[in-house]
């Protein structure tokens, strides 16, 4: 007599199931033998795991190339953030005249002496830093317009080169 046969024919043992932990009866199992053709309700089952294994590798091998592909795809748009900043003046929309604009790119993009190009004389001075998409501040450019809204800015006068 076999093995499966024997536990088959046993009313009183039982085994829980590994997916929902359910008790149930050995003699009313789809017992079977591993090593030998494995029964049709089996063979479909190894199947199906083997399916879902097959779903979850592609869906981890897209999550790994998601993983490589978005830090390279921010320094690509931080590269082009720190081209645009360079030639925003010059682009359709900047609201102040260009011919205002110096470029000091860092800690802020420009500083803007507003009038100057077109009347000579100076209206007032702006502190312009350009940003695009969601880009905030940095530490340094919000202390300069802490200091700017504090009226902590002024002008020093040195004098260099010969003697006085």
């Amino acid at each position: 007599m076999s093995v499966l046969g024997q536990l088959r024919r046993q009313r009183g043992l039982f085994g829980r199931c590994t997916s929902c932990d359910e008790t149930f009866r050995l003699s009313e199992a789809d017992l079977f033998d591993a090593t030998a053709t494995l029964p049709p309700a089996a063979a479909a089952h190894l199947e199906e795991l083997k399916q879902s294994i097959a779903e979850e590798w592609a869906a981890l091998t897209e999550r790994r190339k998601g993983a490589r592909e978005r830090p390279r795809i921010a320094a690509e748009s931080v590269n082009i953030g720190k081209v645009v900043e360079k030639i925003v003046p010059s682009l359709p929309g900047f609201p102040l005249d260009s011919g205002d604009c110096r470029s000091l790119l860092e800690p802020i993009d420009y500083l803007v002496f507003q009038g100057l190009a077109r009347r000579g004389s100076i209206e007032s001075v702006l502190f312009v830093e350009a940003k695009s998409g969601q880009a905030r501040l940095n530490d340094a450019q919000s202390d300069i317009r802490n200091a700017v809204e504090r009226n902590k800015v002024s002008l020093v006068v040195t004098a260099h080169g010969g003697k006085q």
